[in-house]
């Protein structure tokens, strides 16, 4: 039988002869436009950050481009975009394959924003502009991040109750875990799947390290549950999970629910990872027994925990070293009163709210004041307080069947959280007006942070303060 002729030559057409008229017909120089501003924001969405710095970028590259109009629908992996000029209109839709964070592209997209802002570009400079961030290399070598990693898992060790003998077993296990995560992110494995085996390894290698440790000191660790969540913490997923939360305070629900839900998932796999290695390991859910130290040695151990912390978690989303450097000294100014107030016996989910205050306040301050992207140092900084104890006891005690002592923990857990996001939406509205209000113009001009900034720099230093945003 043979094959049945083209459609433009059953209708006696000349090879040809439709596509040639159908190219006529097509709004090329439209194409190209729509194609670039959705380009940026799928560079600005696939770098982890949330809705609203999303259609930031695309409007301001779809008016600089000449557009009349733009209106976008942003979702966690998906954007709806529609351009228009002179009457004519173009929808496209875009998506990205797997969700991601890189702190250093979040800022270069947020530079090229504010230099978008009321000014004109071509589509050949908007492009170039976006071909050199999208091909920025690494801010650290494979190495040095894994190194990074594995000394902010020790950090937070010491934070949740364990001293050096839980800290140095994490070393390697929090090495070789982030090893195994990114072996297995570069075959493309399933994220999930990659998120547990992730973590069963850091656990596992967790309580080798720890038992062999226990052989050589003939000293076996009262405080082995602290460290054993903290080899596998650095996989919680805290862009999602902040970004998320602040996109549902903004309402911005198509964003921020998709994203907590993904946020979500990765946790229960962190959790089924450790579950498969804490059981037969006898991993114990009482609480640990109390550090004691000196109390300069103890403190001492506290606040360089809190720096390292925040520091490699910051190298970990690909965060420049000043921007890092930035987070881990605010790190340290907003951990330190959290500690203060559970010393006191102020409740974990009051004293976390607080702390995430101070330092959400204290990134916009040093944003205004440095020329910094706030939600850059702002992620990292609030991971100090990641209730991984609790959420550890919560899975053993379910799995004893310990249903209340489960409840209790997992409603600690819960509260901890909400009091992270929360605390961070309230520094977010205190100081950027496009999050306290839904209106398009805001009543004042310049948020807190600015102000703030105004009043302590010297007349000298204004200018330049303001050139920062």
């Amino acid at each position: 039988m043979e094959p049945a002729a083209p459609r433009h030559e059953m209708a006696g057409q000349p090879s040809g002869t439709v596509d040639i008229a159908e190219a006529h017909l097509e709004p090329l120089e439209l194409i190209r436009l729509s194609e670039l501003v959705v380009r940026a924001g799928i560079e600005m969405l696939s770098s982890g950050t949330s809705g609203l710095r999303v259609r930031e970028l695309m409007r301001a590259a779809a008016f600089a481009l000449g557009l009349d109009s733009f209106a976008a629908h942003v979702t966690f992996t998906n954007i709806v975009a529609t351009v228009g000029i002179g009457g004519i209109y173009r929808t496209q839709v875009a998506e990205i394959r797997s969700p991601g964070v890189n702190s250093h592209r979040i800022a270069a997209l947020q530079k090229l924003t504010r230099d978008l802002k009321d000014t004109t570009i071509t589509p050949d400079e908007l492009e170039a502009r976006l071909d050199a961030v999208e091909s920025a290399p690494p801010q650290y070598p494979t190495w040095l991040l894994t190194v990074l990693v594995a000394v902010a898992c020790a950090s937070v060790t010491l934070l949740s109750g364990g001293w050096w003998h839980e800290a140095l077993a994490v070393l390697p296990a929090g090495a070789l875990g982030f090893v195994v995560r990114n072996r297995l992110g570069r075959w493309e494995i399933n994220h999930l799947a990659t998120v547990l085996v992730s973590a069963a390894v850091a656990c596992l290698t967790y309580v080798g390290a720890a038992n062999a440790i226990a052989l050589v000191t003939g000293e076996p660790s009262s405080r082995l549950a602290a460290g054993f969540i903290c080899a596998a913490i650095f996989l919680i997923p805290g862009f999602p999970l902040v970004t998320g939360g602040l996109d549902v305070a903004r309402i911005d629900l198509g964003v921020g629910i998709p994203r907590l839900g993904y946020a979500a998932a990765v946790i229960l796999a962190i959790t089924v990872g450790v579950w498969v290695v804490a059981v037969p390991a006898g991993i114990s859910p009482d609480p640990v027994p109390s550090l004691v130290a000196p109390p300069a040695l103890l403190w001492t151990a506290w606040v360089l925990a809190s720096f390292f912390a925040v520091y490699g978690w910051a190298s970990m989303f690909n965060t420049p070293l000043p921007m890092a450097l930035t987070a881990g000294l605010i790190g340290v100014l907003g951990n330190v009163p959290r500690l203060l107030m559970l010393e006191g016996g102020v409740p974990v989910h009051v004293a976390t709210f607080t702390a995430c205050v101070v330092m959400g306040l204290a990134c916009a301050v040093a944003g205004r004041l440095l020329g910094m992207e706030k939600i850059v140092m702002t992620v990292p900084t609030v991971l100090v307080a990641i209730p991984g104890s609790s959420a550890l006891r919560t899975l053993l005690y379910f799995d004893q069947r310990d249903v209340v002592s489960a409840m209790e923990n997992g409603v600690s857990t819960m509260l901890v959280l909400i009091g992270m996001v929360a605390g961070l939406a309230c520094a977010r509205m205190l100081t950027d007006p496009e999050w306290a209000f839904t209106r398009p113009d805001p009543p004042w001009g310049r948020d807190l942070a600015s102000l703030s900034v105004r009043r302590l720099l010297p007349r000298r230093g204004r200018s330049e303060a303001g050139g920062g945003r």
